[in-house]
């Protein structure tokens, strides 16, 4: 069994302290949890993969209201270091599936784009598990990542931006944010097909449509049925106030352009994916 970070893993415990008794303690929860627990992992677990400012924050607080328990909007530790290293640098498996089973043996849902290049190793980790692709119109994923009040710092200083997975550091705040968008949704949806023609259950969400009131098919696919919520989504009016970036019918020509070339491909596969489900139910 490889040995993951003790410091990262204990972050998933309430009682974690550092020191030898504290270490030994992750030790012996490490092995119980990777080795031993083999009726546990073998339980229904449901990821929900997406890349961010799509509607997840949305679907928890959906499965909350509905009295869902073991729900997770970005569960602690979130391992966001770990899934952008393995985007660019492959880690071992058996040191994802060890650390993947340490943090995540009590999630029935979990939403969490940090886990965007884990899916298989996820499927690894617990034989059970299910997955969703949430996704939404790229423009407003880039709109929300463009409305930061310090666009240049933020990228200077989020790991996610850090390595290949928003392309070119030289590249203007807008196409850097496309390519992140592209790039994290194509590797979920590389892998999630892979999945699903395994045979594990994968179901492709478009966030518009749920909001709109398509609450079923996700109902029938969690295993509770969902009321819809009455809270408007953030990032689907108009502008909230005086220096967010503005909505994609207000763009300049060279702007939509930018986001047309890069992202729209992908999200009409992805359309085309959530429309067979749809028509397959």
């Amino acid at each position: 069994m490889a040995i993951p970070d003790f410091n990262l893993i204990a972050k998933a415990d309430a009682d974690a302290s550092s020191g030898i008794r504290g270490r030994w303690r992750t030790l012996r929860r490490l092995i119980k949890r990777s080795v031993l627990d083999s009726n546990v992992r073998t339980e229904t677990r449901i990821f929900c993969q997406n890349s961010g400012a799509c509607g997840s924050h949305y679907i928890v607080d959906l499965l909350d209201d509905n009295d869902v328990e073991r729900v997770f909007h970005e569960k602690d530790p979130d391992l966001n270091q770990l899934g952008v290293t393995h985007f660019d640098s492959p880690i071992p498996q058996s040191q994802l599936v060890a650390t993947l089973r340490y943090t995540r043996h009590n999630v029935f849902f979990e939403a969490n784009n940090r886990l965007f290049s884990l899916s298989s190793e996820l499927a690894t980790a617990f034989p059970g598990a299910k997955f969703i692709h949430l996704f939404r119109h790229p423009a407003n994923a880039v709109r929300s990542a463009m409305s930061k009040p310090n666009v240049e710092q933020y990228l200077k200083t989020n790991i996610r931006f850090a390595g290949t997975l928003a392309g070119s550091s030289d590249q203007p705040p807008l196409q850097r944010f496309c390519h992140y968008w592209k790039n994290s949704n194509q590797r979920i949806l590389d892998d999630l097909l892979k999945l699903e023609k395994s045979g594990v259950p994968v179901l492709w969400l478009d966030f518009d449509r749920l909001i709109n009131g398509d609450v079923e098919r996700l109902g029938s696919f969690v295993g509770h049925e969902l009321e819809s919520r009455k809270r408007t989504p953030s990032n689907v009016g108009p502008v909230r106030h005086e220096g967010k970036f503005e909505s994609f019918e207000a763009w300049n020509h060279t702007d939509k352009r930018t986001l047309e070339q890069i992202c729209l491909p992908l999200f009409e596969t992805l359309c085309g994916k959530a429309d067979d489900d749809a028509m397959s139910d």
